[in-house]
C-alpha cells in the first residue's frame, strides 16, 4: 500500500516492536519487510532514509543495517548502555 507513495516521502519508519512502551524484544520477523522497502526504494526515491525503530541494540542494529536501514532509534539500550558514548559510536552508521 505504501509504494505509491515512496516517490513522496524523505523517511519510512519501520516498527520492530509493537509500540507502546520501551524495552520490548526485537520482531526479527520485519526484515523481509525491511530489505523490501529498501528495493523499492532505491528504485524510486534512493535519497529517501529507512529508519528502524524497537528493540535496536548492538547486534540488532547491525541486522538492521544489513537489511537496509539508514537510521537508528536505539532508546532502552542506549540509556541502559554504561558507557552511552561508546555505544552510540559503536552502533553509529
Amino acid at each position: 500500500d505504501i509504494a505509491e507513495f515512496l516517490p513522496l516521502v524523505d523517511l519510512v519508519l519501520v516498527m520492530t516492536v509493537e509500540p507502546g512502551f520501551g524495552g520490548q524484544k526485537f520482531m526479527a520477523d520485519m526484515m523481509p519487510k525491511l530489505k523490501q522497502l529498501r528495493t523499492m526504494l532505491d528504485e524510486v526515491n534512493p535519497d529517501c532514509h529507512l529508519e528502524v525503530d524497537g528493540g535496536v541494540d548492538l547486534v540488532t542494529g547491525v541486522t538492521c543495517k544489513e537489511n537496509g536501514a539508514d537510521v537508528l532509534v536505539a532508546g532502552s539500550a542506549f540509556f541502559g548502555a554504561a558507557d552511552r558514548a561508546a555505544f552510540a559510536k559503536e552502533i553509529e552508521l
